[in-house]
């Protein structure tokens, strides 16, 4: 009967992915037929930076894509890779044909994109193209503080005249679900090594240990002074000032934002079309039954909308990103340094979207390491590690890689617990002062369900053949001569740990134990304990990996992993194999119908993704390496 049952489940589904396939392809077929229109880039064009998008580290897709590719790469449509834009920003600073930059929006940060160290990246190349000496114009309209750290490195400020300046500082939530558990009869036990190895807190506590508070204090507020000087930086401020209005008011009004030099001026967003219309050199437009200064206060999202001024030449930077890699590229380039991205949560397996799997970026490196064109690697890291096993093997492959190719690692907005794991196989590590690092602690997780079952009536009977066959049955907590089992493989994993480390900084093991312990820290504080090399970003790494491999002459830049096409997309749709844990991990996928900006949405999505990370504790021994819940800054 089990069967007949999951043979009709098999056919409903398989009837489904048909119909929705076909749907898909002739919305493929509509788009192919009309075809994507060929960007063009008239002289006198405005940049326009549009905040909405995430910045992510890893591409997203094929740089030309169709609406069946958007249909199909889930979010590829509201992120740009960090790269791209980065590139685009380096290309307009020459172009004759781009008068100015445009920054408008508002941030609205997904997973592990547009995280603080990204967000620090990208003003880098704001204030490279800034260089040029074309202006670069950001309109406000309510900024937070990941909003105005990037608006501060434009050299105009515009603050809508209703808008107003919400930056209280910084702040990270935590949710802790030990209550819950403990009303619906649901125990967690745990193994770890770390004083300050806090991800198994939101399960057995109800607020932050002692240890877990200084940490997040310690890097919260070296992740603020950050931000602070670089708003003081690029605003001709002081930094104590900037404290003392931001503890006095939290939301800055327009008046007290001007005073305080924050912005430049108070106006409408016509005036500002106005300035680029003249910058532009052409005739400014009648704006008087356009409605578009309506869509604007109104906080139309649509760029399309926001600048159909006629007269005004403009060109969107996710448009214009093809065209500065185009000219990026260095055609017949013999040598090639590869950018491996390893973004996402670390798990078993292939992985998905939003995680990195063990197995499939080790036969990516096994790839790479097989190109003899590819003469040094860059591993980008923006993760909070994970599965102690995948992690495991990812460096593995790394130190494999590194017998014949340099490795320079760079991190991103966070590179900690299995990121910092993999990060072991590098010869050097870059990373920026507010990039989130270390967590050198691991810990093991086993839930049990005795009470709950008690609650509703079930009872568990068991036969075994060994003291510890039934070790991890969530029917029953565990003994104490289970629990010292337990963390004796926990010890093992993380001696392991402390080894790679060891070996990778050239410090002694007693010298990490005292760093280690679980802590987390910035990246100012990695480099000043030895954890990394040098402050910077991708393109020093890039450079780093370059002088290493003693490159000479042009060299070109590949990526890994590649992009998948909308044909690999689709025959994967219908292939009969399950999905991985990777792909439930991802709370992002049911975030996304919760997009708002207010406390509710913000809260529901963190309650999702913490929910989703515990679906993505798939490793094999249950022993893992990764960062404490304290992500969610703001």
């Amino acid at each position: 009967m089990k069967a007949f049952f999951t043979a009709i489940a098999a056919n409903l589904v398989t009837i489904a992915l048909c119909v929705v396939g076909g749907i898909l392809l002739i919305i493929g077929i509509a788009a192919a037929a009309g075809g994507d229109k060929p960007v063009t880039v008239r002289h006198g064009s405005v940049l326009l930076l549009d905040l909405d998008q995430t910045f992510v580290d890893a591409p997203t897709a094929a740089e030309h894509h169709s609406v069946l590719d958007d249909a199909l790469l889930a979010g590829g449509k509201n992120t740009l890779p960090l790269r791209s834009a980065m590139i685009a920003l380096r290309a307009a600073a020459g172009d004759e044909d781009i008068s100015s930059v445009l920054i408008r929006g508002s941030i609205n940060a997904s997973g592990y994109g547009s995280g603080y160290a990204a967000l620090r990246e990208l003003r880098t190349a704001i204030a490279d193209f800034r260089k040029s000496k074309k202006p670069v114009h950001a309109y406000l309209v309510n900024p937070e503080t990941r909003d105005y750290y990037i608006a501060s490195a434009a050299s105009s400020i515009t603050l809508d005249p209703f808008g107003s300046l919400l930056m209280p500082g910084m702040a990270s939530e935590q949710v802790f679900f030990a209550g819950l558990l403990e009303k619906f009869g649901v125990g967690v036990q745990v193994s770890r090594v770390g004083r300050f190895k806090a991800a198994v807190e939101p399960y057995t506590r109800k607020d932050m240990s002692p240890e877990n508070r200084l940490q997040t204090k310690t890097y919260l507020g070296e992740m603020w002074s950050e931000v602070k000087r670089g708003i003081a930086e690029s605003r001709g401020i002081d930094t104590t000032a900037l404290q003392t209005l931001v503890d006095a008011q939290g939301i800055i009004l327009p008046a007290d934002a001007k005073q305080a030099h924050l912005i430049d001026r108070v106006a409408y967003f016509d005036e500002v079309l106005a300035d680029l219309e003249m910058l532009a050199g052409v005739r400014p437009s009648n704006r008087s039954d356009t409605g578009v200064v309506a869509k604007v206060a109104e906080g139309e999202s649509d760029v399309s909308a926001l600048l159909a001024q006629p007269t005004l030449p403009q060109v969107t930077l996710e448009a214009y990103a093809p065209i500065a890699a185009a000219r990026a590229r260095v055609l017949g380039a013999k040598q090639n340094i590869g950018i491996v991205y390893a973004e996402g949560d670390i798990v078993d397996g292939q992985g998905g979207s939003g995680s990195i799997g063990g197995d499939g970026l080790a036969r990516e490196l096994r790839r790479v390491r097989s190109d003899a064109s590819v003469k040094a690697i860059v591993l980008r890291i923006n993760s909070p590690g994970g599965s102690a096993i995948a992690s495991e093997k990812i460096q593995r492959e790394l130190m494999l890689l590194r017998r014949t190719k340099p490795i320079v690692v760079s991190m991103g907005t966070v590179a900690a617990s299995g990121g910092y794991w993999i990060a072991t196989a590098a010869s050097r590590v870059f990373a920026q002062p507010n990039t989130i690092t270390g967590s050198i602690g691991v810990f093991s997780l086993v839930p049990n369900i005795k009470g709950l079952a008690e609650k509703n009536g079930v009872t568990f009977d068991t036969v075994k053949t060994g003291r510890y066959a039934d070790l991890f049955t969530l029917s029953r907590p565990r003994t104490a001569d289970e629990l010292a089992v337990l963390q004796r493989g926990t010890d093992a994993v993380y001696a392991a740990f402390i080894d790679r480390v060891s070996k990778a900084r050239t410090l002694s093991p007693d010298s990490v134990r005292a760093i280690a312990e679980g802590r987390v820290w910035s990246g100012t504080d990695a480099m000043r304990i030895g954890l990394v090399d040098s402050i910077g970003g991708l393109d020093a790494a890039v450079k780093s990996a370059a002088a290493l491999a003693k490159l000479t002459g042009d060299y070109d830049i590949r990526e890994y992993p590649r992009s998948k096409s909308t044909a690999e997309l689709l025959t994967e749709m219908f292939e009969r194999k399950p999905a991985p844990v990777a792909a439930l991990a991802n709370a992002n996928a049911y975030a996304d119908a919760m997009t708002g900006r207010g406390p509710v949405q913000r809260l529901s999505r963190e309650v999702l993704r913490q929910v989703g990370v515990l679906l993505a504790f798939d490793d094999e021994r249950g022993v893992y390496a990764r960062l404490p819940f304290v992500l969610n800054v703001r």
